[in-house]
């Protein structure tokens, strides 16, 4: 007596039925996708939150002068405590590091710097919307306070 060949089905109703062994994996990567998205989503509400605190604890003053956004070049020496920094706003607006001040009052504030003795170079961070007259301007500005050493200020380029 021989035993009957081992069938796939379980019982004894006979159906030959193959067993299904693919595993379909495009609703997985639906829901990768997902949750690549909400991610993307969170991690940008996130910076723009943290940006917004960071700027809300700042004073105004110094608040303004961090929306400078200078031009791209190849500059290759960074700041040093000694510098005077002069920022150039889009709408024209001067600060001698965090002091708003007037075109009028530039030169005796940069002559002031200067007899403390303490200033190596003026480096002058303009805004690529700022007009480059209003920069040749503090250039002469630094110039008739006795300042020759001028740098300008610009972000590193990718």
């Amino acid at each position: 007596m021989q035993a009957a060949p081992y069938s796939s089905s379980g019982g004894d109703d006979g159906d030959d039925e193959a067993i299904f062994a693919e595993i379909n994996i495009t609703p997985l990567t639906d829901i990768f996708l997902v949750l690549l998205i909400i991610f993307m989503v969170v991690s940008s509400s996130m910076v723009e939150a943290e940006k917004a605190s960071s700027q809300s604890t700042k004073g105004l003053q110094s608040e303004r002068a961090l929306q400078v956004q200078t031009p791209q070049g190849t500059g290759d020496s960074p700041l040093v405590p000694k510098d005077v920094v002069v920022s150039i706003l889009p709408d024209g607006t001067l600060f001698v590091d965090s002091d708003e001040t007037t075109m009028d009052a530039l030169s005796d504030k940069l002559a002031a710097a200067k007899a403390t003795g303490n200033i190596t170079r003026v480096v002058i961070r303009g805004d690529q919307a700022a007009t480059y007259d209003l920069i040749m301007k503090v250039i002469a500005k630094c110039r008739t306070a006795g300042l020759t050493d001028i740098a300008l200020a610009s972000r590193a380029s990718h």
